[in-house]
């Protein structure tokens, strides 16, 4: 695995109007800094608190692109090379299941996985890890921040949030197909193996098509 890599330098982004915390169902927590709401459909940007061993499953997003920064590092993103279009097809179920990379995340790294590709993450250290996500589009028709509202529980302060209960764990893969997410319960649901080396399908971290995404924002809070 190469030691070389351009840090990405995350852009101040004024946050839009406020949104609750979320506790999400693999036991992160939201912090939503932007939505299409306020963007015009661009995106939906999230700052993430997430405990120590803690993240999705492996799962696919028909609808949104997404990009992962690490600003501390800690953690492993897990992705596959290959496009699974159909959300009545997945791995393991009338197709071939997926060979995962899994990656380490360096300070201030910047990935980019593009829909219909499984992805996931999780936080590798011994503390909590800041994650920070962005979706694109964010559109009525696309938006998945009533995913994490509905499976997930909100929460007015840091002092409410507990574990994620039972219900929100099954939420996770229960409501995922109604926001154009095909979510595994366990890690081998969609993996059949798993590679521990920095691909050469790795997909470009396309920085420069987010900061025109959230350019916008910044010059119009300048």
């Amino acid at each position: 695995m190469g030691t070389d890599y351009e840090v990405f330098d995350f852009p101040e982004v004024k946050p839009g109007p406020e949104k609750p915390l979320v506790l999400g169902p693999a036991g992160e927590v939201f912090n939503f800094v932007q939505t299409g709401e306020s963007n015009g459909g661009k995106y939906l940007f999230s700052k993430l608190s997430v405990p120590p061993h803690v993240g999705p499953p492996p799962h696919i997003h028909h609808r949104t692109d997404e990009w992962f920064y690490a600003p501390n590092g800690g953690f492993s993103i897990f992705m596959g090379p290959n496009e699974f279009p159909d959300l009545d097809i997945t791995p393991g179920n009338g197709a071939d299941k997926e060979t995962v990379t899994m990656l380490p995340m360096r300070p201030k790294e910047l990935l980019y996985v593009p829909r219909n590709n499984v992805h996931g993450f999780v936080n590798t250290t011994s503390v909590n890890q800041e994650m920070w996500l962005v979706w694109t589009p964010d559109t009525p028709e696309s938006s998945i921040l009533p995913y994490f509202m509905n499976a997930g529980k909100v929460v007015t302060s840091k002092q409410e949030i507990t574990e994620p209960d039972f219900l929100s764990r099954i939420r996770l893969v229960s409501m995922a197909r109604d926001y154009g997410i095909n979510q595994s319960a366990e890690f081998w649901d969609f993996v059949q193996h798993v590679v521990e080396d920095r691909p050469e399908w790795l997909p470009s971290d396309r920085r420069a098509t987010l900061l025109n995404l959230i350019h916008d924002e910044i010059e119009a809070h300048a």
